[in-house]
């Protein structure tokens, strides 16, 4: 190790990381059809196009979960707020199609969360696209999207560094 090693360690040790919260294929925000995500009114990130599978946590955080069990709001020591939303208008499925796994409260990173038919809610739902987003966008100083094409649950997302 190089005395200016120490450095860069420091350096990258300042950046919160996020986890696939699902197993999928990592597209950018703009692919999302829905403008608020697309258009990152509601905050910044990436989304998934979900293959199969569960939500899970993408950090140790405090979580609560949505009454229709498709949006999970994620709540991080760090002070990072993160939405994750499963598909698009799929609060109109009224819960159809997930099924929440524990209750709101404490979580560890890959704690699985809600369970989702992704045949019930491709079939009637706008789409499964899933945005991970930080919903507190004005507390972040830089945000890198590590993860590119296919990711599994747990794979390294993005990564945040706070202002």
């Amino acid at each position: 190790m190089g005395l200016f090693d120490f450095f860069k360690k420091n350096k990258e040790e300042n950046y919160i990381e996020i986890f696939s919260p699902l197993n999928g294929r990592v597209i950018d925000l703009s692919e999302v059809p829905d403008e608020a995500f697309a258009q990152k009114m509601i905050g910044d990130g990436c989304a998934i196009e979900p293959t199969e599978g569960s939500v899970y946590a993408i950090a140790d955080a405090e979580i609560d979960i949505f009454d229709t069990n498709h949006a999970i709001s994620f709540d991080l020591k760090s002070g990072l707020e993160m939405i994750v939303h499963f598909g698009i208008d799929t609060v109109k499925l009224d819960g159809q199609g997930f099924e929440r796994l524990i209750t709101p409260g404490n979580v560890k990173i890959g704690d699985e969360i809600v369970k989702y038919d992704l045949k019930y809610i491709i079939e009637n739902a706008k789409s499964a696209k899933t945005p991970v987003i930080i919903s507190n966008m004005d507390e972040v100083a830089e945000l890198k999207i590590v993860a590119t094409g296919d990711v599994k649950v747990g794979d390294l997302l993005m990564k945040v560094k706070l202002k």
